[in-house]
Protein backbone atom coordinates (compact mmCIF):
# COMPACT_ATOMS: atom_id res chain seq x y z
CA UNK A 1 0.00 0.00 0.00
CA UNK A 2 1.81 3.16 -0.93
CA UNK A 3 2.04 6.50 1.41
CA UNK A 4 -0.46 8.92 1.02
CA UNK A 5 0.90 12.42 0.67
CA UNK A 6 -0.88 13.50 4.44
CA UNK A 7 1.08 10.16 6.01
CA UNK A 8 4.27 11.23 4.93
CA UNK A 9 3.80 14.66 5.64
CA UNK A 10 2.97 13.74 9.05
CA UNK A 11 5.64 11.47 9.65
CA UNK A 12 8.22 14.12 8.82
CA UNK A 13 6.30 16.84 10.57
CA UNK A 14 6.90 14.16 13.79
CA UNK A 15 10.02 13.40 12.87
CA UNK A 16 11.29 17.37 12.86
CA UNK A 17 10.19 17.36 16.14
CA UNK A 18 12.66 14.80 17.68
CA UNK A 19 15.56 16.67 18.52
CA UNK A 20 17.73 13.45 17.69
CA UNK A 21 15.90 12.93 14.60
CA UNK A 22 16.12 16.38 13.52
CA UNK A 23 19.62 16.17 14.24
CA UNK A 24 20.46 14.00 11.54
CA UNK A 25 17.97 15.30 9.35
CA UNK A 26 19.91 18.64 9.26
CA UNK A 27 23.47 16.56 9.11
CA UNK A 28 21.92 15.06 6.03
CA UNK A 29 20.90 18.62 4.69
CA UNK A 30 24.15 20.12 5.41
CA UNK A 31 25.95 17.43 3.27
CA UNK A 32 23.68 18.28 0.45
CA UNK A 33 24.45 21.99 0.65
CA UNK A 34 20.97 22.35 1.87
CA UNK A 35 20.99 23.13 5.40
CA UNK A 36 19.26 26.60 4.74
CA UNK A 37 16.14 24.95 3.81
CA UNK A 38 15.89 23.27 7.20
CA UNK A 39 16.89 26.17 9.51
CA UNK A 40 14.33 28.58 7.29
CA UNK A 41 11.36 26.29 8.04
CA UNK A 42 12.14 25.94 11.79
CA UNK A 43 12.84 29.43 12.32
CA UNK A 44 9.34 30.02 10.67
CA UNK A 45 7.62 27.02 12.58
CA UNK A 46 9.35 28.91 15.74
CA UNK A 47 8.02 32.50 14.39
CA UNK A 48 4.43 30.45 14.99
CA UNK A 49 4.53 29.51 18.06
CA UNK A 50 5.68 33.29 19.47
CA UNK A 51 2.54 34.94 21.61
CA UNK A 52 0.98 38.16 20.14
CA UNK A 53 4.12 40.10 21.02
CA UNK A 54 4.41 42.50 18.13
CA UNK A 55 7.66 43.92 18.79
CA UNK A 56 9.60 40.37 18.86
CA UNK A 57 7.57 39.35 15.60
CA UNK A 58 8.53 42.23 13.45
CA UNK A 59 12.22 41.63 15.12
CA UNK A 60 12.33 37.70 14.06
CA UNK A 61 10.54 38.24 10.62
CA UNK A 62 13.20 40.79 9.88
CA UNK A 63 15.94 38.71 11.24
CA UNK A 64 14.44 35.99 9.37
CA UNK A 65 14.61 38.29 6.05
CA UNK A 66 18.12 39.58 6.41
CA UNK A 67 19.76 36.10 7.00
CA UNK A 68 17.22 34.00 4.17
CA UNK A 69 16.34 36.19 1.78
CA UNK A 70 17.52 39.03 1.40
CA UNK A 71 19.48 39.79 -2.07
CA UNK A 72 22.43 37.17 -2.43
CA UNK A 73 21.23 35.66 0.47
CA UNK A 74 20.74 31.16 0.21
CA UNK A 75 16.68 31.68 -0.12
CA UNK A 76 16.91 33.99 -2.86
CA UNK A 77 19.70 32.94 -4.86
CA UNK A 78 21.19 29.47 -4.23
CA UNK A 79 21.82 27.59 -7.46
CA UNK A 80 20.61 24.18 -5.70
CA UNK A 81 17.45 26.12 -4.18
CA UNK A 82 15.46 28.98 -3.74
CA UNK A 83 12.26 30.46 -3.60
CA UNK A 84 10.43 31.81 -6.34
CA UNK A 85 9.98 35.24 -7.48
CA UNK A 86 6.56 35.31 -7.01
CA UNK A 87 7.01 34.60 -3.50
CA UNK A 88 10.12 36.46 -2.29
CA UNK A 89 7.92 39.48 -3.57
CA UNK A 90 5.04 39.32 -1.93
CA UNK A 91 7.52 38.86 1.35
CA UNK A 92 9.14 42.00 0.08
CA UNK A 93 5.86 44.06 -0.39
CA UNK A 94 4.71 42.82 3.35
CA UNK A 95 8.03 43.89 4.89
CA UNK A 96 7.75 47.61 3.28
CA UNK A 97 3.78 47.65 4.15
CA UNK A 98 4.99 46.30 8.20
CA UNK A 99 2.35 43.50 8.42
CA UNK A 100 3.77 41.92 10.90
CA UNK A 101 2.40 38.61 11.95
CA UNK A 102 3.12 35.28 13.09
CA UNK A 103 2.18 33.83 10.23
CA UNK A 104 3.93 36.22 7.65
CA UNK A 105 6.13 33.53 6.25
CA UNK A 106 3.25 30.54 5.68
CA UNK A 107 3.72 30.36 2.75
CA UNK A 108 7.33 30.10 1.79
CA UNK A 109 7.68 28.06 4.63
CA UNK A 110 4.69 25.75 2.76
CA UNK A 111 7.05 26.09 -0.13
CA UNK A 112 9.59 24.74 1.51
CA UNK A 113 8.45 21.84 3.21
CA UNK A 114 6.64 20.61 0.12
CA UNK A 115 10.45 20.54 -1.31
CA UNK A 116 11.71 18.65 1.40
CA UNK A 117 9.26 16.08 1.55
CA UNK A 118 9.16 15.52 -2.31
CA UNK A 119 13.09 16.05 -2.78
CA UNK A 120 14.86 15.40 0.61
CA UNK A 121 13.31 13.00 3.01
CA UNK A 122 12.95 10.39 1.05
CA UNK A 123 16.66 10.39 -0.09
CA UNK A 124 17.47 10.76 3.44
CA UNK A 125 15.12 7.91 4.48
CA UNK A 126 16.20 5.60 2.15
CA UNK A 127 20.64 6.45 3.00
CA UNK A 128 19.30 5.76 6.80
CA UNK A 129 17.80 2.61 5.51
CA UNK A 130 21.34 1.57 4.11
CA UNK A 131 23.38 2.51 6.64
CA UNK A 132 24.96 -0.17 9.12
CA UNK A 133 23.11 -0.43 12.07
CA UNK A 134 26.47 0.96 14.57
CA UNK A 135 26.69 3.70 12.41
CA UNK A 136 23.10 4.81 12.80
CA UNK A 137 23.30 4.55 16.59
CA UNK A 138 26.61 6.28 16.79
CA UNK A 139 24.74 9.32 14.84
CA UNK A 140 22.02 9.45 17.14
CA UNK A 141 23.99 10.97 19.99
CA UNK A 142 22.45 14.69 20.21
CA UNK A 143 24.58 17.73 20.35
CA UNK A 144 22.13 19.94 18.50
CA UNK A 145 19.03 21.82 19.28
CA UNK A 146 16.43 22.92 16.81
CA UNK A 147 16.06 26.22 16.07
CA UNK A 148 12.62 26.75 16.98
CA UNK A 149 12.89 25.61 20.23
CA UNK A 150 15.48 28.18 20.93
CA UNK A 151 13.16 30.83 19.48
CA UNK A 152 10.39 30.20 22.00
CA UNK A 153 13.04 31.63 24.73
CA UNK A 154 13.85 34.42 23.00
CA UNK A 155 13.73 37.60 24.35
CA UNK A 156 13.80 40.92 23.45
Amino acid sequence: MPILNSDLRKEFLTYLNQPESCELFYMYMKSEQLEYVLEFYLACDGLKNLINDKKTQSSIITLIYKYYLSNRKSLSSSKIFSLPDYLLSSIKQRLIKHEYHVRFYEQAQEYVLKYMLQMCYPKFFIEQQNLPQTKRQALTISTFSPMYKRLRSFTF
